[in-house]
């Protein structure tokens, strides 16, 4: 990975704007605040071709579902509050409707519930008990038209996969295995109609690339590496229909952008810089064919909207 510092191209570096060589100010179409809550998870969903943001926040079990747009959040349609807080949610379609998987380590439960505007944020489709340990981790996957997650846990470094629908009971499991290392961000990925894992861990900050199937058998890998740096803060995206990923380490704030792919001749970074903070949580979106990332700090609670390609 390129470690130089790159001021051309999509910069959010030194959003504070101190003036100092290197760094791009006042990024134009940039929006900033502060909210009174830190949201992690954030899932972004679409309904009749708009975006939309549910917001979840371990202070208070705070839950908030707004339309979003470049301009910042808009109509709030749910501001309350769960029991227990949900450290993962995984959002997906089924028969052209939206729903949500979350599941909750402190509460050792899970539950599936439609995700729409006219959800009221409380009623629940499915749940049960959870799965006896802490699963850290979940992304889903599609595979022929059906709907998988991928589950990973800190405690023991386990992992599983299962089908995805309203109809799961919580139980069956397609695989399950365990590695050696505790990978926090995983990100699937598609490239030529074929689903892929990149994976990156904080120890040794090593990353890899695999295939993500049913057939997988958990442990073989199509390349890897380590980086100088962690990166924890990661959302990706879909650019001229490649699919690209933002990375971001609290370690000095440096982000880059990368185009996930199978094949090495893509490991240059597309862009990168530094920022004035270190946005923990992030997600992405696109409005009129743009992308844009939302990122928030636990520390300050400040948010950034900001076009990234």
């Amino acid at each position: 990975m390129n470690e130089k510092i790159d001021t051309a191209g999509f910069n959010i570096g030194n959003i504070a704007g101190n003036g100092k060589a290197g760094n791009l100010l006042n990024v134009k179409g940039m929006k900033r605040g502060n909210w009174s809550y830190f949201f992690s998870p954030m899932v972004r969903f679409e309904e009749n071709g708009r975006n939309f943001l549910f917001s979840h926040s371990a202070d208070g079990n705070k839950i908030k579902l707004s339309s979003l747009t470049s301009e910042g959040e808009g109509q709030v349609f749910i501001d309350d509050k769960w029991h227990w807080y949900y450290n993962s949610q995984v959002p997906f379609v089924e028969n052209g409707k939206n729903y949500i998987f979350c599941y909750s380590n402190r509460g050792n439960r899970w539950f599936i519930s439609e995700l729409s505007t006219k959800w009221d944020g409380q009623k629940e489709i499915k749940n049960g008990q959870g799965f006896g340990k802490d699963y850290d981790v979940m992304i889903p996957f599609n595979e022929n038209g059906k709907n998988y997650i991928f589950a990973h846990s800190s405690s023991d470094k386990s992992w599983f996969m299962t089908e995805l629908s309203t109809n799961w009971d919580g139980k069956n499991r397609i695989k399950e295995g365990r590695w050696a290392r505790f990978y926090k961000v995983l990100i699937p990925f598609v490239e030529n109609g074929r689903s892929y894992l990149f994976a990156h861990s904080a120890q040794d900050n090593r990353w890899f690339v695999s295939e993500l199937s049913t057939k997988w058998n958990g442990q073989s890998e199509l390349r890897c590496g380590n980086w100088a740096r962690y990166y924890p803060s990661v959302t990706a995206f879909v650019h001229l229909g490649k699919p690209i990923a933002y990375f971001h380490s609290e370690k000095d704030r440096r982000w880059f952008m990368w185009e996930l792919s199978t094949d090495r001749k893509t490991d240059k970074d597309l862009n990168n810089g530094n920022l004035d903070s270190f946005y923990d949580t992030v997600t992405s979106f696109k409005e009129n064919q743009a992308c844009y990332i939302l990122a928030q700090s636990s520390k300050t609670k400040e948010f950034f909207i900001c076009p990234v390609l």
